[in-house]
């Protein structure tokens, strides 16, 4: 028992923890690319733009990208840098998750970590997100949070599926009145229904803190870190950059979202426990 303590623990592990991140990474970039199509995420296998197939060899996360320098070998054709940055950047979540958690909230927070990359990068390139990532994510995180209440809640399993509900509603209502206000002031519409049930999905997984921290926190991480992206992402496919532009907003959210889990999670809480004891004094 104490070799495997010792293994878990160990760099070895680290590095087993971000191949399976890269492979999942590797995953979520099929995922991006069919589910708006409303292909199968399972069949066909991955092919090239030519439509060969592309061999188990030649389909390496990170390595093959490196190795191919970017370019089919099938036809010569360019892979999008996105693939290798998704990648890269689900394996890092992966490795820093288990870092921080180190126990079976791992597997909780990496499937909302997945829900949320992949509709990052779909709304990203499209400006919307599926039903099947939002409403589905929801369903999931509400029955994860009764497998699992020790996350969302300190109670039992009622605490802890009650807390996610709570989350659920109290996220989404919160950026759906945001949403109507702010359209109703700018005249045309800010933040689309997508963010919200988004907004849902990570509540759920999440509780009320997270969901309230990702509207207003991951709007300010989002604005330094992703803008700069989202401009390059605009300059590369075309898309024209200016004030009459539309800056997807579920980004913004799934920033907020990871970051409490990695690293805002216990100031966070802190601090909304301090502000409910100073309400109920007054």
């Amino acid at each position: 028992m104490q070799s495997v303590d010792l293994f878990v623990h160990s760099n070895l592990f680290y590095l087993l923890v971000f191949m399976v991140g890269a492979c999942v990474g590797s995953f979520s970039c099929v995922c991006i690319t069919r589910i708006p199509k409303g292909e199968s995420i399972i069949f066909p296998r991955s092919h090239c733009v030519c439509g060969k197939i592309i061999p188990a060899w030649l389909n390496i996360p990170i390595i093959s990208w490196l190795i191919l320098r970017a370019k089919a070998r099938c036809c010569g054709a360019g892979i999008s840098v996105g693939y290798f940055a998704i990648e890269v950047l689900v394996a890092v979540l992966f490795t820093i998750l288990w870092h921080v958690t180190q126990s079976a909230l791992f597997v909780v927070g990496s499937i909302l970590f997945v829900i949320l990359v992949i509709a990052l990068g779909i709304d990203f390139d499209r400006m919307m997100i599926p039903d099947s990532l939002t409403v589905g994510g929801t369903m999931v995180g509400i029955i994860v949070s009764g497998l699992l209440p020790w996350f969302v809640s300190s109670g039992g399993v009622f605490c802890g599926v009650l807390e996610s509900v709570k989350g659920l509603l109290i996220g989404s209502s919160l950026l759906l009145w945001i949403a109507i206000i702010s359209e109703f002031i700018l005249k045309k519409e800010t933040i689309g229904f997508g963010d919200v049930k988004l907004m849902g999905c990570i509540g759920a997984f999440s509780g009320t803190n997270c969901a309230i921290f990702s509207i207003f926190g991951g709007a300010v991480i989002g604005l330094v870190t992703l803008f700069p992206i989202w401009a390059i992402h605009c300059k590369l496919n075309n898309k024209p950059l200016g004030m009459g532009c539309q800056l997807p907003f579920g980004p913004f959210l799934a920033l907020g979202a990871i970051s409490y889990w990695l690293f805002f999670k216990e100031a966070v809480d802190s601090s909304f426990s301090e502000m409910m004891m100073l309400l109920s004094q007054v």
